[in-house]
């Protein structure tokens, strides 16, 4: 071998060995245990029997005690793609006790959004009466927080796949990706103010290619964070100015999106009082086919331009081989981060799941030890779930998690203590 090619490449196995090439990083470990939880409690439904999976959760932004929930009923265990009927609720007494509403809507994937002034948006694909194989948009809007639903409800027509919506003050943006006709699918943002319809705002082109998003972060300027990946690939943002109606170029934010463990989540920190300030955040469960790799952060302090390398933050002492799925990420008035996931710690043969909790007290750069936050260990694997448990091992693509007026956390999931996937919800503060 030619010596100076020898060099080369011994050069660059140091390169790689020393991590220079590396984006990974673990994050600090704080030492304080700072999580109080509280009590699980369970969200009852009218549909006994049937798995209720994929909760998403909001909370009033100034009423701590009212909660807007909502989920899937599956109602055929063996076809759960194809049976899923949506339900909502509400709480007014802070996640103690829940009324439901059921929607006669068939699709997937609810998502939650109440405003300051209490007005609440539901998103949903699917259709009305029955499943029909077809996923345009369904937006539903109440006045009072999902207490009362509008009869009128926003259609937007085509293929999509997953619903994301954001809310700062009056201003709702809204993602979703739509299929083309050469089976790519581009990231659609919509946005609507107060009480006014959704109205596209702006497309992020895959080019024949499948794009992957999550939710956009509204920073404090009115500035929107729309995120898109490959899946697997490469993450990356664009920049919305609802000034101009113009997306930025793609600024990079990680070589390992994530997504087969749950979706990505994103979140932006606007808090008056945090000293981390539109400082946007990034999460999600890394790993494929079976095998796991744990809870990753980024992290961007001016609008998505430069990121942090992949931080690890499930920060378990002495942990067992990972089984994290589902993450979730919410920043409360204060500035504290707060990410949930499901995993399998707690059980010794790691096949029974429960949910953990962890915080950052400085924007990200340390996170306490893992709490486990159900008081239950469940595995999904069961006859009441059927073929549930295969498509939603988590308790769905994604769980819920929000922040309350008193800076506490909310969260929500799903899990199998009654033998069935059933809500169950928790509060969680901060010693």
């Amino acid at each position: 071998m030619n010596p100076k090619v020898f060099l080369i490449i011994l050069m660059v196995f140091f390169l790689i060995k020393t991590d220079v090439f590396s984006q990974n990083a673990t994050a600090k470990l704080d030492s304080r245990n700072s999580i109080k939880v509280g009590k699980n409690i369970s969200i009852q439904s009218q549909f006994k029997g049937l798995p209720l999976v994929e909760p998403h959760i909001s909370a009033h932004p100034t009423n701590n005690n009212f909660l807007l929930a909502a989920a899937m009923v599956v109602t055929d265990k063996n076809r759960p793609y194809q049976s899923c009927r949506l339900s909502s609720f509400i709480s007014k007494d802070g996640g103690l006790t829940w009324t439901e509403t059921a929607h006669d809507w068939w699709g997937y994937d609810p998502w939650t959004a109440i405003s300051e002034k209490g007005q609440a948006v539901m998103a949903w694909l699917g259709t009305p009466g029955s499943f029909k194989g077809q996923f345009p948009v369904q937006f539903f809007t109440s006045p009072d927080g999902g207490e009362n639903w509008d009869a009128q409800v926003q259609t937007l027509e085509g293929g999509h796949d997953g619903t994301k919506i954001s809310v700062l003050k009056d201003d709702y943006y809204f993602t979703t990706v739509r299929f083309r006709n050469d089976m790519g699918a581009d990231v659609m943002l919509f946005h609507k103010r107060g009480k006014g319809n959704f109205q596209e705002v702006a497309k992020i082109d895959g080019k024949g290619q499948r794009l992957n998003f999550c939710e956009p972060a509204i920073l404090s300027d009115g500035s929107v964070i729309v995120p898109a990946s490959h899946f697997l690939r490469k993450a990356w943002v664009q920049v919305f100015d609802p000034k101009s109606s113009k997306l930025s170029e793609q600024q990079m934010l990680t070589i390992r999106p994530g997504g087969a463990g749950g979706y990505m989540r994103m979140v932006a920190d606007v808090n008056m009082n945090s000293s981390f300030k539109d400082r946007i955040y990034f999460v999600r469960a890394l790993g494929r086919r079976g095998v796991h790799e744990g809870i990753w952060l980024n992290y961007s302090n001016d609008k998505g331009k430069n990121w942090t390398k992949d931080t690890r933050v499930d920060l378990f002492e002495g942990s067992k081989p990972t089984k994290a799925i589902v993450s979730s990420i919410a920043v409360n008035k204060e500035g504290v981060v707060g990410i949930s996931w499901v995993d399998a710690q707690h059980d010794p043969e790691q096949k029974k799941k429960d949910v953990y909790f962890t915080i950052s007290l400085d924007g990200g750069e340390s996170f306490q030890r893992p709490v486990r936050v159900s008081d239950t260990s469940t595995n999904p694997k069961t006859e009441g779930n059927g073929d549930v448990a295969n498509k939603f091992p988590g308790g769905g693509h994604y769980l819920g998690i929000t922040t309350k007026a008193d800076g506490s956390f909310q969260l929500i999931w799903s899990d199998s203590r009654s033998g069935i996937f059933e809500l169950q919800t928790c509060n969680v503060e901060l010693k």
